[in-house]
């Protein structure tokens, strides 16, 4: 698990890392980096904020946590906000955006333990429902229940959801060991996701994306067989 602390005032951000680690390290395996705000600032706009939980005071000089989280948000919907302040102004603004505590700065050493408790607890949970590749230098976590197929091209995988398609190297033998039983092998270049599928027949299923994925003669009993049981437990 990764954790970013960011805070502008050095000092206090050294504090600050030091006091997660000695709640977190004898309850959970984390890695632990102080962030000054120019370093958050750079990790977001290259789109590469890939920390399962970021601590992040609000009112930084040139910089404001609250559009930190936005924009983290926006590209790790999965990483867990915490928003540290002396000011308690703050706490009506913070529900702009997603985030699982407010703690004032007068209240840490009570509030932010609780707060990594639930933290440390929501990112057990999120683990189970994220798949993480690496591409270009760049971290991704996608949902999976968003993912509605996966095609194998070369060496190449395209992992698609209902808006968009992710590059990265792989094959879909690897990468099918990572997934839950929702996501079933139909084709040599194709693991598709029975959540996402509305139609099938011996050499084709229709994905709720509208887009049409054929089936092979070898998956095709496995594939049916799987929908069966899936819809099933639906049910």
């Amino acid at each position: 698990m990764k954790i970013g602390i960011c805070d502008d005032n050095i000092i206090y951000l050294n504090y600050l890392k030091d006091f997660v680690l000695n709640i977190s390290s004898p309850k959970f395996d984390a890695s632990i980096d102080a962030l000054h705000p120019d370093q958050l600032f750079q990790l977001i706009k290259m789109q590469n904020c890939s920390y399962d939980i970021i601590i992040t005071d609000i009112d930084m000089g040139n910089f404001n946590g609250i559009q930190f989280a936005k924009e983290i948000n926006r590209i790790n919907p999965s990483c867990i906000i915490i928003f540290v302040s002396s000011y308690l102004n703050f706490a009506t603004e913070v529900y702009d955006v997603n985030h699982i505590y407010f703690v004032l700065k007068s209240e840490l050493e009570f509030r932010l333990p609780k707060a990594l408790e639930k933290a440390h607890a929501l990112y057990q949970d999120n683990k189970k429902n994220i798949l993480n590749f690496r591409y270009q230098n760049i971290d991704y976590m996608l949902s999976l229940p968003e993912i509605t197929h996966i095609e194998a091209l070369g060496r190449y995988l395209y992992i698609h959801d209902m808006t968009n398609t992710y590059k990265c190297i792989g094959s879909l033998k690897l990468i099918q060991a990572e997934l839950p039983n929702s996501f079933i092998r139909c084709h040599n270049s194709f693991i598709v996701n029975l959540t996402h599928v509305r139609s099938m027949s011996r050499v084709s299923c229709v994905l709720s994306s509208g887009i049409t994925i054929p089936v092979s003669q070898t998956y095709s009993k496995q594939l049916q067989a799987s929908y069966i049981t899936y819809v099933s437990k639906k049910l």
